[in-house]
């Protein structure tokens, strides 16, 4: 290494070089001791380089950029002064999941990073977004489903929706209201995360590997944990919990709630059965969960909750061998995109 290069490494901030390296190696899943073995050093060289107390030489950058899959220059960036507390530390805790579970750490890991990046990129183009945030909503002591229509009726009247299908959910979290939404591929089973830090507002992610219409229920159900506690952060694990939490139940009800709301449904299933004059067809109902972007499942549970169908009729049709994927190909309805 020549002058130039000592020169550089020397002026390497420690402390914001060895939060990204843990950063880094999180995301990656891996410990300090499998790094440690991997670089052919101890457990406490690793250690001391994570917590600062070790500058890394240029060689050990170059060695540990590669290990972990990123550029020398993603792990010497400089710390913004407003950096909130990592995500992994405000996520102890958390609702849903174990914050210290390897995958899900990575999974948290790689969420800040795109935060991060996100926050960067609004820094450079002097474009921030604006935080249209409402006020808290107080369900205390409200049944969960009864305060889940009331929530999600209000945030449709404030953000100017009306009664019908929301067609681009994310531009309208992220431009009406200040939300930052992302969907990496989790490596967890976690299906999405919310956090709420004064530096980075409100953050959303979920798990890219789902299909489109379980990345909107999940955006949906996490945008309920924001509007009602959006100081507690929120990991969604499928399957979570044998009986769902009164929190969990709302924020359920809610996403049913606000990407089909009642008022518009009801009128657009009765004017099918009028044009038609007879029962809805699956094949018909098809057609209503390519309209609102939702699920089969989502779709049916919804008609029977408002009594549009009759109760148990996902049962039924399960029990029929109904393939909802393979009616929507012979009806060549695609998938939501």
């Amino acid at each position: 290494m020549g002058p130039e290069d000592r020169a550089s490494a020397n002026s390497i901030d420690p402390v914001a070089v060895g939060v990204r390296l843990v950063e880094a190696r999180r995301a990656r899943g891996m410990t300090q001791q499998q790094a440690a073995d991997a670089l052919g050093v101890a457990r406490t060289t690793v250690t001391a380089m994570e917590k600062g107390d070790r500058r890394p030489r240029g060689v050990d950058l170059l060695r540990l950029a590669e290990l972990y899959g990123r550029k020398v220059g993603d792990l010497t960036r400089p710390l913004s002064p407003a950096r909130p507390l990592a995500f992994a530390v405000q996520f102890r805790g958390a609702r849903g999941a174990p914050a210290d579970d390897p995958q899900i750490a990575a999974d948290i890991a790689a969420f800040q990073s795109l935060a991060e990046d996100y926050v960067e990129l609004e820094h450079l183009t002097g474009n921030p977004l604006p935080r249209r945030y409402p006020e808290l909503y107080d369900i205390g002591g409200t049944d969960p489903g009864q305060a889940a229509d009331e929530v999600a009726s209000s945030e449709r009247a404030r953000l100017g929706l009306g009664d019908g299908p929301i067609l681009d959910l994310w531009a309208v979290l992220e431009s009406d209201v200040g939300l930052r939404v992302f969907a990496p591929p989790f490596v967890s089973k976690s299906a999405g995360m919310f956090l709420h830090t004064a530096g980075y507002g409100g953050c959303i992610a979920v798990n890219g590997r789902h299909p489109e219409e379980r990345r909107r229920w999940t955006v949906a159900h996490e945008y309920a944990h924001f509007l009602v506690d959006r100081h507690r952060p929120e990991i969604t694990v499928l399957p979570a919990y044998r009986r769902l939490p009164e929190s969990e139940r709302f924020a359920d009800a809610f996403a049913a709630a606000f990407l089909m709301p009642a008022s518009g449904l009801i009128r657009h299933f009765l004017a099918i059965k009028r044009a038609k004059d007879g029962p809805i067809t699956p094949a018909e109902v098809l057609a209503l969960c390519h309209r609102y972007r939702v699920s089969f499942q989502a779709m049916i549970l919804r008609l029977e909750e408002l009594r549009l169908l009759p109760p148990a009729t996902l049962d039924r049709l399960r029990e029929r061998g109904f393939k909802p994927d393979k009616a929507r190909t012979l009806l060549d309805l695609p998938r939501v995109e």
